[in-house]
């Protein structure tokens, strides 16, 4: 029962940030409705900018994420780290794209803009996907490697 808590606590720690960013946006929606809309360099330059950092963060935290996947079976004494191997690479590509995820809120916020904030929805679905599951723990430290 206690070998199981930690993936428990991981999963509720997920969730708890996921509904934080949610509860977040939806705030900033309703202090942004029936504001002009302002803009730091232009709508479209702005709209790129803060779409090309996105998409960086979700190719960044792909990236480090399966390279941490790779890099598992060659390291010495992994089953004893696992639990912590495995939560450190969560606890990164989550913190990777919850970084889009606020800095496109705070861009809503600061110009008023519904844009950025359509941006975040499609980010929340990337945090999801990027949700810890046993599956994914179970093929990542208990493969063939073992």
């Amino acid at each position: 029962m206690a070998s199981n808590r930690w993936f428990q606590q991981l999963q509720t720690i997920f969730y708890a940030v996921l509904m934080a960013q949610l509860v977040f946006a939806l705030i900033v929606w309703f202090m942004i409705r029936g504001q002009p809309v302002r803009y730091f360099m232009s709508e479209e330059t702005d709209l790129l900018v803060v779409a090309g950092y996105a998409v960086c963060m979700v190719g960044g935290a792909w990236f480090i994420d399966s390279f941490r996947a790779r890099t598992v079976a060659k390291q010495r004494g992994i089953r004893e780290r696992a639990a912590s191997s495995y939560r450190a690479t969560v606890f990164i590509r989550l913190a990777i794209i919850e970084s889009a995820t606020l800095l496109l809120t705070v861009i809503a916020l600061l110009t008023y803009n519904f844009q950025p904030l359509a941006l975040v929805v499609l980010m929340l679905g990337v945090f999801y996907y990027f949700r810890p599951t046993v599956e994914q723990f179970a093929e990542r430290y208990a493969g063939e490697g073992f």
